[in-house]
C-alpha cells in the first residue's frame, strides 16, 4: 500500500505542479502583454515627439530659396549642334503658344465677367426704372 500511496502522492503531486505552472505562465504572459502595450503606447508618444521636435527644428533652421538662373541654358545655346537648335526652336514654339492660350483664356474669363457684371448693372437700372 505504501508503493500504490506513494505513487498516487508523485502523480498528484505532477499534477499540481503542472497546474501551479499553467497558473505562472499565465501571470507571466499577463505582465508580458501589458508591458508590451505600454511600450508600444510609450513609442508612440516618443516617435509623436520626435517628429513635433523634427519639424520644429526644420523650420528653424532651413530655409529654401528657389532661383532660377538661365546663365548655364545660355551658354549650352552656344554649344548646340544644328539639329539641337532646332529642337530647341520647336520647345520654344510650343511653350510660347501655351502661353498665348492661356493669356487668351484669362482674357476672355475676364472680358465674360465684365459682361456680366454691366448685364446686371443694366438689368437693374431697367427694374429701377420700372419701379418708379
Amino acid at each position: 500500500m505504501d508503493f500504490t500511496n506513494g505513487m498516487k502522492k508523485a502523480f498528484l503531486a505532477s499534477v499540481g505542479a503542472a497546474a501551479t505552472t499553467a497558473e505562472v505562465t499565465k501571470d507571466i504572459l499577463e505582465k508580458m502583454i501589458e508591458k508590451g502595450e505600454r511600450t508600444v503606447e510609450h513609442g508612440k508618444v516618443l516617435n509623436q515627439e520626435l517628429k513635433h521636435n523634427a519639424k520644429q527644428k526644420v523650420k528653424e533652421h532651413v530655409s529654401v530659396q528657389v532661383t532660377k538662373k538661365y546663365d548655364k541654358a545660355f551658354e549650352c545655346v552656344d554649344e548646340m549642334s544644328a539639329e539641337d537648335l532646332a529642337l530647341l526652336k520647336e520647345r520654344i514654339a510650343k511653350a510660347e503658344a501655351l502661353q498665348k492660350e492661356k493669356q487668351e483664356a484669362e482674357e476672355d474669363v475676364e472680358v465674360e465677367e465684365s459682361e456680366a457684371t454691366t448685364d446686371s448693372e443694366t438689368s437693374q437700372v431697367q427694374e429701377d426704372e420700372t419701379e418708379q
